[in-house]
């Protein structure tokens, strides 16, 4: 009976030992593949569009705002407003106000929201990954890496509290660093 209670621990220890050398081999070569290093922060703007009439309206968060919040164009440009860079590489950033990032998904029906990051620490999710292209005159274009379309305002542009959107045509931004 001893024999056989020793025999049995033996092999449930093998088993174990081979489970989790299997593991730790599998996991440590999808972590190698799958890793990008974390993003860079370089400065912050605030991100607006001016109306045909010259009023400025500001990309902004909710002022109690969190994970899934809505983006909204906004009067002024403050806290709420303050958008901080985070590149991932020369031309793709991921946009930060408040410790959240700016996302677009599929499930939002275009709408544009904020949602929790690893960025600074990490490089975000693919969703809140934009390709950023700088026109080099204080304008440029951001693009969803996971939905492919742009930030952009509606097509009756513009009003303060309206939603901010994402489509398949680009909308300049204008922003100051």
């Amino acid at each position: 009976m001893k024999r056989r209670l020793m025999s049995m621990l033996a092999a449930m220890v093998l088993a174990a030992g081979t489970l989790f050398a299997t593991a730790g081999a599998a996991s440590a070569g999808a972590s190698a593949v799958h890793h990008r290093a974390d993003c860079t922060l370089d400065g912050s703007a605030h991100l607006h569009v001016t109306a045909n009439n010259g009023v400025n309206y500001f990309l902004g968060t909710p002022n109690r705002t969190g994970p899934g919040k809505v983006v909204r164009l906004k009067p002024t440009a403050n806290s709420t407003t303050n958008w901080t860079f985070c590149f991932v590489s020369s031309s793709e950033v991921i946009l930060l106000n408040r410790g959240l990032a700016l996302a677009s998904s599929q499930d939002t029906g275009g709408l544009v929201t904020v949602a929790t990051t690893s960025a600074p620490g990490g490089n975000g999710f693919a969703s809140q990954r934009w390709f950023f292209t700088n026109f080099g005159n204080g304008t440029g274009t951001f693009q969803n890496e996971n939905t492919n379309l742009f930030l952009r305002v509606r097509n009756n542009c513009c009003s303060f509290g309206q939603t901010v959107t994402t489509g398949a045509s680009p909308r300049a931004w204008n922003f100051n660093f």
